[in-house]
């Protein structure tokens, strides 16, 4: 389908489509005392297949990470930054240790590349805030950190992320959006050729140079199960205390010829589904879910194209520029 631009068109209705089978809702408390939350949708289009509490805000826990890449590759493309470029670590960076997966130290060195791959990969706050100070640096020398969360909500904004208040650079600080907010983020970062793949790699191996210049390797093992699931090629799984297990994942397939009921013409459409899952008790919930919603998506969304129903659009989400 033609690329998104217009503003957004409408907000997911909480009464939206039931499942047709066998996506388990829970009637105990999450570790974020919410209710789960999920949110199907074909990505092309903007249409909105499935939904449940999609406008609750909720803590996100490290799918924080992905807005953190984002604005991390707006800047490197607008100013045109290596992705070779040695990024020292700073203190600040090493203080949630739980969660510093690379282990890294004050004064390791850490390329660009491979702090984004440990970002979007893993659910490592240190590399994200290895980034969001190298990025924030360039903006304010007092309060890096500080001044990078800043973009990160400047972004949040203008992509229409209308619950979401990001307060840190990582997912490690508690950071608050709905699930419908983290479908506009997933579209918006899967737009990227560069987050796309790394976010749809299976592993990769990163280097870091400690103080002493002493070199180790690293290999990162992606956490997003869902990769083994027929035509899924990203986004990101989370999990954490306060948002429970999370995922953003998108599946496409190949596109697809009909006729525009706008024209009457024949006309091109790409295929790609997006869900986010969010504050599910278990991991396997949350992949047992996903899995459902993909599967029941791609039934509904073939029904809607032969309905050839293009004139209802109280359930889409539409991306801006």
């Amino acid at each position: 389908m033609k690329k998104l631009t217009t503003r957004i068109a409408g907000l997911i209705c909480a009464g939206a489509a039931l499942l047709s089978s066998c996506v388990q809702m829970f009637n105990g408390p999450t570790a974020a005392n919410m209710r789960p939350s999920y949110v199907a949708m074909e990505t092309n289009s903007g249409r909105i297949l499935y939904a449940a509490n999609p406008n609750e805000r909720r803590p996100i826990g490290m799918l924080a990470n992905v807005a953190n890449a984002i604005v991390v590759l707006d800047w490197v493309n607008s100013k045109n930054v290596s992705m070779d470029t040695q990024l020292v670590v700073p203190a600040a960076a090493c203080q949630w240790p739980a969660t510093n997966l690379l282990h890294l130290r004050p004064g390791d060195r850490i390329s660009l590349r491979d702090a984004l791959h440990s970002t979007i990969m893993w659910d490592d706050s240190a590399s994200a805030a290895t980034l969001a100070h190298a990025c924030g640096a360039t903006l304010s020398l007092i309060d890096p950190e500080g001044a990078f969360v800043a973009q990160m909500n400047q972004m949040a904004a203008a992509i229409g992320m209308n619950a979401t208040r990001f307060k840190g650079s990582n997912g490690a600080v508690v950071s608050l959006a709905s699930t419908r907010d983290l479908a506009l983020m997933g579209m918006y970062a899967i737009e990227k050729p560069a987050f796309k793949g790394i976010s749809s790699k299976k592993s990769h191996t990163a280097t870091i140079t400690n103080a002493y210049g002493q070199v180790r390797q690293v290999v990162i093992q992606n956490s997003n199960r869902m990769l083994s699931y027929d035509n899924v090629d990203g986004v990101k799984a989370a999990r954490s205390q306060t948002a429970g297990c999370c995922l953003i994942a998108t599946s496409t397939r190949s596109s697809v010829k009909m006729t525009d009921p706008r024209t009457g013409k024949p006309a091109t459409y790409g295929q790609r589904l997006l869900v986010v899952v969010a504050g599910m008790p278990t991991s396997e919930q949350r992949y047992r879910t996903a899995t459902n919603l993909l599967r029941d998506s791609w039934k509904s969304w073939e029904d809607w194209q032969r309905s050839n129903d293009f004139t209802d659009h109280s359930k889409f989400i539409i991306l801006p520029h």
